[in-house]
């Protein structure tokens, strides 16, 4: 998928053979011509809830010929979408925060069926709560590098089963080293902020607020270190 960044190439990567893909905040439309002309899915709804990337991605999609198999839809997240025939919903390139709205908002979230691919840009820990806290399994997670930052890619589905909300389960999530050369470096990085932060904390004037942060922050990283 030679029109793809790494990012969006690794979400490509990670999306099932499927009949219909939902990008929501699809911004120019790339993702869902590059699944549709890769024949990963059948019918691609490119969905965004502003009208000026929506119509670029229209532009993209008619260029490459792919309209009789795509539509575009201007809709706040998810609102504006049917569960009829989706099989795949990406949501990408916002935070963790807004994802979990986003997927928060539409009612028909539980639904097994349903692949979700999801690429938080920062707050990963977020969603990645709000996953295990609604019943969602992590099937598979991989790291990708854009601009020069590091982030990870998230293949969910609703299971109804619980997953225990431990510090590597939120920190590192699904992300395995064993399968993908950027691992190692992704959980170095999430050490390395989380020291940062206990040397602000610790510099920080005393108070109890800021005890219970320092004590909390350096717990995490105790608990991450001994994997």
């Amino acid at each position: 998928m030679e029109h793809l960044d790494a990012r969006l190439g690794t979400i490509a990567a990670m999306t099932p053979r499927c009949r219909t893909v939902a990008d929501i905040g699809c911004d120019h439309g790339l993702l869902i011509a590059a699944l549709l002309e890769s024949g990963r899915c059948d019918y691609g709804i490119a969905a965004d809830i502003n009208a000026r990337p929506l119509e670029k991605a229209r532009r993209l999609l008619a260029e490459r010929g792919l309209l009789a198999q795509s539509e575009c839809r201007l809709t706040n997240g998810l609102c504006g979408i049917a569960p009829v025939g989706v099989d795949t919903v990406v949501i990408a390139g916002m935070g963790g925060e807004l994802i979990s709205e986003i997927l928060s908002r539409w009612d028909y979230t539980e639904n097994p069926s349903i692949t979700y691919l999801l690429q938080p840009m920062t707050r990963p820990v977020h969603l990645r709560r709000w996953l295990y806290e609604h019943r969602f399994t992590l099937q598979e997670e991989r790291c990708c590098r854009a601009a020069g930052r590091l982030y990870t890619v998230l293949r969910a589905q609703y299971t109804g089963c619980v997953t225990a909300a431990t510090p590597q389960a939120l920190y590192f999530g699904a992300v395995s080293p064993a399968v993908d050369p950027l691992a190692e470096e992704y959980r170095a990085l999430v050490l390395t902020r989380l020291q940062r932060r206990i040397t602000g904390l610790v510099e920080a004037r005393p108070g109890p607020e800021r005890n219970e942060q320092l004590a909390e922050a350096t717990r995490l990283l105790l608990a991450l270190r001994d994997r």
